[in-house]
């Protein structure tokens, strides 16, 4: 960690203090990011980008801003300062927008999370980075029937970031992390002029956790011909498994609702439900900043605060609303954070193909297209494409289809998870086996 992102923090509180804030938070991030895009066997596109930048909270006279600049020269910076505490001024007061309380920076996690792979950021060169790339079209277009592959585009980024944030009221923190990124998508051919489209993907902490590009690129373009011949089933009510990589796209209709400004702003299903079963009982998830090497692990938030380990849902009860400072003080409550860090799923004791044959016959739901979930409602409706199963066994693609359902009753219809919690998310959801749920197709 470069102290003097530390020291910047720190000079920057000081200033806004002598301006006249009564309270300051400042926040100041580098960040490398590096990419190589390779599409149907050349070189398309090459991306270096390097950025800094400072977000200043300010707390003066009972009025409240957030600002930020990416212009951090000395002279700028002032002008910078000056000019947001002056506006800050001349806005309406709000009593419940504060610093939090000093109590809630102590007791911060001081153990390694492993977020920071200095020697694999230090290993990748442009030239790894354009052979990784060639290497993921290469495995797509290995396997039969690569004639009637249409394109290939493949991907490869890491990025290194570290941060610091300081508080006028005693917080201090720095934090590194690197992430690393490989990507592939293959579209085919099939009748009518579609062109199935398949990806796989996986992101790490650490560079030597990447799979092979091999399963990466295989992966994709397997997914895609899975899709070819795909057409709607009839409507009716159906047995589910929704894949564990895009069980998050429908679980984020639950975590919005979850938030101080759904909440207070009374566009939440789930503001009165605390203590209440509103999944099924199979299912418990845990806000857990400390897992090692997680996406989403951290020891502070966005506002200083140390995290702790938190049950949201415990077999299917709501245990846990996300509240930063402001939304607290305004419903009342005491604060816990403001946003998710690694959201950790209970698991069964089944593999997908185990999955699969436990349902028998139904849908498994391998993507998500357009749709909507009300958070005041729960309502929702999605388009889903997946595999018509029997006797535990894919039989033929599915695609054009809606699921659509409200969130306090579908999830009560949640069976059973599988053993396979996605390692490429900071959500770490398994597959998950759904009773009979109403599908609309043809």
């Amino acid at each position: 960690m470069s102290k003097s992102l530390l020291e910047q923090a720190k000079e920057v509180v000081q200033k806004a203090k002598k301006l006249g804030a009564q309270g300051v938070r400042a926040s100041l991030g580098r960040s490398r990011n590096s990419e190589v895009e390779w599409r149907d066997g050349k070189l398309d596109r090459l991306r270096e980008s390097t950025s800094m930048s400072v977000g200043v909270t300010l707390y003066v006279d009972g009025r409240y801003s957030s600002n930020s600049s990416s212009d951090l020269r000395p002279e700028a910076l002032d002008d910078f300062l000056k000019e947001a505490v002056d506006m800050t001024r001349v806005l309406a007061e709000d009593k419940h927008r504060k610093l939090p309380d000093p109590a809630r920076y102590r007791d911060c996690f001081a153990g390694d999370l492993k977020v920071f792979d200095q020697a694999g950021a230090g290993a990748v060169t442009a030239v790894n980075r354009r052979k990784t790339a060639k290497d993921l079209e290469a495995a797509a277009r290995s396997g039969p029937k690569a004639d009637q592959i249409i394109s290939v585009t493949s991907s490869c980024s890491d990025t290194v970031s570290e941060s610091a944030k300081v508080t006028s009221n005693g917080m201090e923190g720095t934090r590194q992390s690197s992430t690393f990124v490989v990507f592939t998508e293959t579209s085919v051919k099939d009748e009518g002029g579609r062109k199935p489209e398949g990806w796989y993907y996986a992101v790490t902490r650490h560079r030597d956790d990447l799979p092979p590009m091999e399963k990466v690129g295989g992966e994709a373009t397997r997914r895609a011909f899975m899709d070819v011949g795909a057409k709607p089933e009839k409507s009716g009510q159906y047995a589910c498994i929704i894949e564990n990589r895009v069980a998050a796209r429908l679980m984020g209709g639950l975590f919005g609702p979850l938030s101080g400004h759904s909440i207070q702003q009374k566009r939440s299903f789930l503001a009165d439900k605390m203590g209440q079963e509103v999944l099924g009982k199979v299912l418990t998830i845990a806000d857990d900043p400390f897992v090692v090497g997680g996406l989403g692990s951290r020891t502070y938030d966005g506002e200083g605060m140390a995290l702790k380990k938190m049950p949201v849902f415990d077999q299917g009860v709501l245990r846990t609303f996300y509240l930063d400072t402001y939304y607290a003080s305004k419903l009342g409550k005491e604060p816990t954070t403001g946003g998710q860090s690694n959201l950790v799923f209970s698991t069964g004791d089944k593999d997908l193909e185990g999955l699969l044959k436990a349902m028998g016959t139904g849908i498994l739901v391998t993507g998500f297209s357009g749709g909507n979930s009300n958070s005041a409602t729960g309502d929702f409706s999605v388009g889903i494409r997946g595999q018509w199963i029997e006797n535990g066994k894919i039989v033929r693609p599915v695609a054009e289809m809606n699921l659509a359902g409200n969130h306090l009753e579908f999830w009560k219809k949640l069976a059973e998870l599988g053993n396979d919690p996605n390692p490429y998310s900071s959500w770490r959801a398994p597959s998950l086996r759904f009773e009979k749920i109403q599908f609309s197709g043809v």
